[in-house]
């Protein structure tokens, strides 16, 4: 099967002063309020995206999504995450091997987060429902992956390793990203994201390279509304399919509780 034939989103586990926080493969997410703010460990996020490039291929234009993610503690080192994203386009633009008109996906996700010292590492499963029109042409996805998170001098670092039991392969990312405090409310969040595939569809190498920057700012001790730029920039085996750099954006509002 080609690349081009399936997407398949998800990031996983990053610091919540990461540009990537909470992300799960989509476009740079918010950074989370403060843990006081939210006693149940939810967040509620919208946003709209120009293009929703996951892994380095765009799939649709003008993405409208709604998540939900929660983190519930088992003990002061093990916490349990659970979350959900739909996303829907709000044209008619997708991809061609996405259907080529309308695109709308539903992922479910539960994972177990542990401290381990300095890092904390985390093992997350994956399920991928493609709906509507999109249903007729992307298979749905189950997909395990294993995340490594920590800080050093300042700067946040993510790994991630996942296993695609559609297309047999694998796909591995590692980011890092640091978080520039302007005054009490605003940070500048500058970050980059490098993907490596190996018998993941078409791609058996380098993946791609993705710059962020994203301008969270805190409205209340619970909501943060976060504008974003990235650019998509493939490289080596997704390069060799043809794909394009891009330069995207978009903004998300979450909300703690």
């Amino acid at each position: 099967m080609k690349l081009k034939s399936l997407l398949i989103p998800t990031l996983g586990l990053a610091f919540a002063s990461s540009v990537f926080a909470g992300s799960h493969g989509k476009a740079p997410a918010v950074v989370q309020p403060a843990e006081e703010a939210a006693p149940l460990g939810f967040t509620a996020t919208v946003g709209y995206d120009t293009d929703y490039v996951f892994r380095g291929l765009e799939t649709a234009q003008n993405l409208v999504s709604a998540a939900i993610d929660g983190n519930i503690a088992i003990n002061k080192d093990i916490s349990f995450n659970v979350g959900a994203w739909y996303g829907a386009s709000a044209d008619d633009k997708a991809a061609a091997y996405a259907g080529g008109t309308s695109y709308s996906e539903l992922d479910l996700y539960a994972g177990l987060n542990a401290k381990l010292g300095p890092v904390t590492a985390g093992l997350k499963y994956t399920y991928y429902n493609y709906l509507g029109h999109s249903s007729s042409f992307v298979k749905d996805v189950n997909e395990v992956g294993v995340t490594l998170a920590t800080s050093v001098a300042g700067l946040d670092f993510i790994a991630g390793a996942y296993y695609d039991a559609t297309a047999r392969g694998y796909y591995f990312e590692t980011g890092v990203s640091k978080t520039i405090k302007i005054t009490e409310q605003i940070s500048l969040v500058p970050g980059v994201l490098v993907s490596y595939g190996s018998h993941y569809y078409d791609v058996s190498g380098f993946n791609t390279v993705k710059p962020t920057l994203a301008l969270p700012i805190k409205l209340t001790k619970s909501a943060t509304l976060t504008p974003y730029i990235a650019g998509n920039l493939p490289i080596d085996a997704l390069h060799d399919t043809g794909e394009k750099d891009r330069v995207y954006g978009g903004v998300a509002l979450s909300v703690s509780f």
